[in-house]
């Protein structure tokens, strides 16, 4: 009396499987770098006007691949004032150096040498949280899609 148990279609699921595992750090790679690209093309719109620096600098990371993340930033220094917000504490603006709407304002009495600008607190833009929130839905998308891709392929389909 022979006992055997078989499941059909097993070796099938084990060929399937292994191909599978063998592509899946290239697969997340590439998963996680259009998250990055995703998140960084949200974050753009939400930076405020300036030089365009500060928008060109920001940048997707990928050394954290390995470790299953990805960033978002940029090395330029002023960014998370201008994200969070800072004060612009009292200061001296010398006569040559105001301005109106960017021409040069005319000051009546030529004595004057400047004025002094009281300290104030100036709102940070948030663009970063700005650019996570409006990415959310995309990131969403993209990964649900990501796991029905990789369902197909464990099961046998595309590969």
């Amino acid at each position: 009396m022979e006992s055997s148990f078989q499941i059909d279609g097993w070796a099938a699921f084990v060929k399937s499987f292994s191909q599978f595992v063998d592509k899946w750090e290239a697969k997340k790679a590439v998963l996680l770098q259009k998250m990055g690209t995703i998140y960084r093309s949200e974050v753009i719109p939400n930076v405020p006007v300036d030089t365009s620096r500060l928008v060109d600098s920001i940048s997707v990371f990928t050394d954290g691949i390995p470790d299953d993340y990805v960033e978002v930033g940029t090395n330029v220094k002023y960014a998370l004032f201008v994200d969070e917000g800072h004060v612009q504490h009292k200061r001296f603006l010398p006569v040559e150096r105001l301005s109106a709407g960017g021409k040069q304002k005319y000051i009546k009495d030529k004595k004057q040498r400047g004025i002094m600008l009281s300290e104030r607190y100036v709102q940070g833009s948030h663009f970063m949280d700005k650019g996570m929130v409006t990415a959310k839905p995309r990131l969403e998308r993209l990964i649900a899609s990501f796991m029905e891709e990789c369902a197909r392929e464990v099961e046998g389909g595309r590969l």
